[in-house]
């Protein structure tokens, strides 16, 4: 991953403090590295691959599984690479903002898509392999049954080198059949042990959407609380202000039975005042 590699400490320098440029920024070196890995891939990776495949001596299967090796490491480290960038941009503060979101969601699964076709084409590769080791297996043995003939390349396989016989008058062209069977054995061995890895990667760039998902999960609901919290304080407001302006008619209507009532006593007084008055 040259290019990755050269812009890493700029890309460090303008991501350092957060916020939204420096998320896209980031993004921006995760799919650039997206972008070299499917390169590799349709370009080196495949031309490995066909040069072991077409490889017809014991010097030129070496040769190419040492090449096919190196790219398929170095393909895993990147993978690794993008990986640890992708939790460093969910971790960002700042990372579940909506400006940014949109842009996360796409490059991580573009990283997904990107783990899929590599894996798709190990599994393709390993098949052809598979192949090629059953048609010098049976070469190298060519009185041997279909049964025998297949746990013998099952044998081979796992790396039991001994379970490769070399029998009839043939024995140079078995001797070359052998040597290949076991360089092509032996990267069999290795796409296995890589697809285990690339899978655990995988399913550990899936979990940091997930691990994403409750946080933002947890911000909308704390708006929707305080959107309730508001709607209730203006609820409570508007009963406060009814019921000042219910006690405030009230203490009205009081005051005016009051002077009624006050009205009525200095009115029944001023009567009987004048009534006890006329009789004298």
């Amino acid at each position: 991953m040259s290019e990755v590699n050269q812009n890493n400490g700029y890309a460090q320098q303008q991501t350092g403090a957060g916020g939204p440029t420096a998320i896209l920024n980031k993004c921006k070196e995760i799919n650039n590295g997206i972008q070299e890995l499917r390169a590799k891939r349709e370009s080196q990776l495949a031309a490995a691959q066909n040069a072991l495949l077409d490889s017809s001596t014991g010097k030129e299967d070496q040769a190419t599984r040492q090449t096919l090796d190196y790219i398929e490491d170095e393909i895993n480290r990147t993978f690794r690479y993008l990986r640890d960038l992708l939790q460093k941009v969910k971790n960002t503060p700042g990372s579940g903002d909506a400006r940014v979101q949109t842009q996360i969601d796409v490059t991580q699964k573009n990283l997904q898509r990107e783990i899929q076709q590599y894996q798709k084409t190990q599994s393709d590769f390993q098949k052809r392999l598979r192949e090629q080791v059953r048609r010098r297996y049976e070469i190298a043995n060519p009185e041997a049954s279909p049964e025998q003939i297949e746990q013998g390349v099952e044998n081979v396989l796992l790396g039991q080198e001994q379970a490769f016989q070399v029998t009839g008058s043939r024995t140079r062209q078995a001797n070359d059949a052998r040597a290949a069977v076991l360089e092509r054995s032996g990267a069999i061995r290795k796409i296995e042990r890589d697809m285990i890895e690339l899978s655990r990667l995988y399913q550990e760039v899936a979990e940091l959407v997930q691990q994403q998902e409750p946080a933002v999960e947890q911000i909308n609901q704390g708006a929707q609380d305080v959107v309730q919290n508001v709607d209730n304080a203006t609820k409570h407001i508007d009963n406060a202000i009814i019921s000042a302006r219910n006690a405030r008619r009230w203490k009205w209507y009081a005051l005016i039975i009051i002077l009624i009532i006050i009205g009525i006593v200095v009115g029944v007084a001023v009567g009987v005042t004048e009534a006890n008055r006329g009789g004298k």
